[in-house]
């Protein structure tokens, strides 16, 4: 199942805040639109029931396409989509923060655990690869799940002994990437969580590297900024982003098929 752009509509669009409407950048596409701005309990912490009803409008969106999923505050859609995969695949996720403390409302899944569940429940995930990672955050994952990952903060994104790591996992499995815009710094975008020092060539280079190594299947993005008046010159810069890297992916897919 390897993710090929070119096929009729990969690109999703999910809608939870209505900024996407304020954006241009997909409008030359043909879409999947998930209007989610009905469903209570999404913003940062997900219900039982709005998991249900988010899953049952993406259920025909394809895992293997790219998949906008609006702030960061809605990243744990992305373990809905890891969810379709029915093989063994590695993780990779461009985050400044680690995505794996446990909730602090019993088990209700967050944008701040979802890789932890994901880890825990999904019987498919082998491995997950952090990069961007704040050096704070990485104090924060729980040991027992240290084995299974590997992670770059800022600071270390040259280790080669890390990266030949990473390599043969991208050999040995296909690999479902995540983006969180925060990651970036905040002289290229501004979100709405804590930035990393990422700057886009950087992340145009990872992001080549693996679509020429690894068998990708899936990706999604996220870490769109608050949709707000005051916050115009943002979502604009968010748009332009936003097509930047759709058109950068399509464009390293179809020349990696």
């Amino acid at each position: 199942m390897v993710l090929k752009i070119k096929d009729d509509k990969k690109l999703t669009v999910m809608d939870f805040t209505g900024i996407y409407r304020m954006q241009k950048f997909y409008r030359h596409e043909n879409i999947n639109w998930i209007d989610c701005r009905d469903i209570e309990g999404t913003h940062g912490y997900c219900s039982d029931e709005a998991k249900e009803k988010i899953k049952k409008r993406i259920c025909t969106c394809p895992v293997n396409g790219i998949h906008f999923i609006d702030s960061g505050n809605f990243h744990y859609v992305s373990e809905f989509y890891l969810e379709k995969l029915t093989e063994e695949f590695v993780l990779v996720v461009f985050d400044h923060h680690s995505d794996m403390l446990k909730p602090l409302f019993g088990d209700i899944l967050s944008c701040g655990s979802w890789i932890l569940n994901a880890m825990e429940h999904n019987k498919y995930l082998k491995k997950v690869i952090l990069i961007g990672i704040a050096k704070e955050q990485v104090a924060l994952i729980d040991e027992k799940y240290q084995k299974d990952i590997i992670y770059f903060t800022d600071e270390d994104l040259g280790d080669l002994n890390k990266w030949d790591k990473a390599a043969m996992l991208l050999e040995n499995y296909p690999l479902y990437i995540s983006i969180d815009k925060d990651v970036l710094s905040q002289d290229v975008v501004i979100t709405n969580w804590q930035q990393g020092q990422m700057y886009l060539l950087e992340l145009k280079l990872f992001l080549a590297e693996m679509i020429k190594q690894g068998q990708v299947i899936g990706i999604d993005i996220c870490g769109e900024c608050s949709n707000e008046v005051a916050k115009l010159s943002e979502i604009k810069s968010n748009d332009l982003l936003n097509y930047k890297i759709l058109e950068f992916l399509k464009r390293e897919l179809t020349n990696n098929v």
